[in-house]
């Protein structure tokens, strides 16, 4: 009995630790982002004064504007990952195959 005791509160230890990781994750995403559009301004103000080259100028904005963007999209599946997220249909194709497997045997 102990043995199961210790395996649970393994798994426990386990999930809060990825837990906290996704937390830290979600803080240093938030913080970083807020940054970033603080910051943008100034970093855009600079390189028009800077650089003529409309073009150049765009693609740093681009630069700046798809950080949060794809950052966010690798944020959605650590969350996805850590809370064990199953959408419905994933769910309900699970049990069909579990029925189906039961009436095969």
């Amino acid at each position: 009995m102990e043995y199961f005791e210790n395996v649970k509160m393994q798994k426990a230890h386990k999930r809060v630790e990825a837990l906290k990781g996704f937390y830290k994750h979600l803080l240093v995403y938030l913080i970083v982002n807020i940054a970033l559009f603080i910051v943008r301004g100034n970093i855009l103000e600079f390189f028009v004064n800077e650089s003529p080259d409309k073009n150049f100028i765009e693609w740093i904005d681009w630069n700046i504007l798809i950080v949060p963007i794809f950052w966010g999209i690798g944020l959605i599946f650590h969350g996805v990952k850590v809370f064990q997220y199953k959408f419905h249909f994933i769910k309900k194709w699970e049990e069909k195959r579990i029925e189906k497997y039961i009436k095969e045997e």
